[in-house]
């Protein structure tokens, strides 16, 4: 609309096909979401406790700039939370069932950035040699998930969310291990990948030691909580495990869960 001043709102859905808007340059002030790499808008439908997803290819910013001095003011929870988001973003590129070998690429240098300089970052807020490693792994991670797609942490993250209003990382860091571990069976390659990135030794259990690996980075920055402790009940759990199963991100996912499966999971982390 800003880029055909004498348009009105109702002329939206005609101006996506009229060519580009007003071009857009986007400025990280978090290293975690990776929004400043995609053509995608996110909104919340209250009424549906559901986020709903807006892309459109004019979206796409022209120019990002990462500049790690604008994240040095961060605080350490909004950087464990946004940084986990990065992590999280990887590691599901990796398993996602939409994976390329370009997703691949930069999933597996995210994984590498973020799992090395996230816990420094959170240790001394002032690092910025950990600032600026943490913002890069966010950004490619920002762009692997653009092109593979997420998956169940994801789902469950974001009706967490809609439901109790917890921050989006921390929700996210609720159940990352617990959906690991579901997903093995169907995720081996991917989680001996996001071993390798995080510069494990070889053991015949790839999957179980990313996953302890991920449980560790997750303790240092203290960020894990139990879902009793973001204001969810019991009788909440099956409206939460419904909306994770019905979000589109979930489609994503190598083992697709049953709304049970899900309950089930979010029980044991309750």
């Amino acid at each position: 609309l800003a880029g055909n001043p004498d348009a009105a709102a109702a002329d939206a859905d005609r101006l996506w096909d009229a060519g580009d808007g007003l071009p857009l340059i986007a400025v990280p002030t978090t290293a975690g979401t990776g929004a400043e790499t995609n053509g995608f808008g996110v909104t919340e439908d209250r009424c549906a406790r559901r986020k709903v997803y807006i892309g459109h290819s004019s979206v796409k910013p022209r120019i990002a700039v990462l500049d790690p001095e604008l994240t040095l003011g961060l605080p350490a929870r909004v950087t464990a939370a946004t940084g986990l988001d990065a992590l999280v973003h990887g590691i599901e590129s990796l398993a996602s069932r939409g994976s390329t070998p370009f997703s691949t690429a930069y999933a597996t240098q995210a994984v590498t950035l973020v799992g090395r300089w996230l816990p420094a970052a959170y240790r001394d807020g002032g690092d910025l040699e950990a600032r600026a490693g943490l913002m890069l792994g966010a950004h490619l991670a920002g762009h692997a998930l653009t092109l593979s797609g997420l998956g169940l942490v994801h789902g469950i993250g974001h009706a967490l969310t809609a439901h109790t209003g917890t921050p989006h990382g921390v929700a996210l860091a609720a159940v990352l291990e617990e959906v690991m571990a579901f997903s093995a069976p169907a995720a081996a390659t991917a989680y001996e990948a996001t071993a390798r990135a995080l510069h494990l030794p070889p053991v015949p259990d790839w999957a179980g030691a990313a996953i302890e690996a991920v449980r560790e980075i997750s303790g240092a920055i203290e960020i894990k909580r139990p879902l009793r402790e973001l204001g969810v009940t019991r009788d909440d759990l099956p409206a939460i495990a419904a909306d994770a199963v019905a979000d589109a991100v979930t489609k994503n996912a190598p083992r697709l869960p049953s709304e049970a499966e899900v309950t089930e999971l979010l029980e044991a982390v309750y």
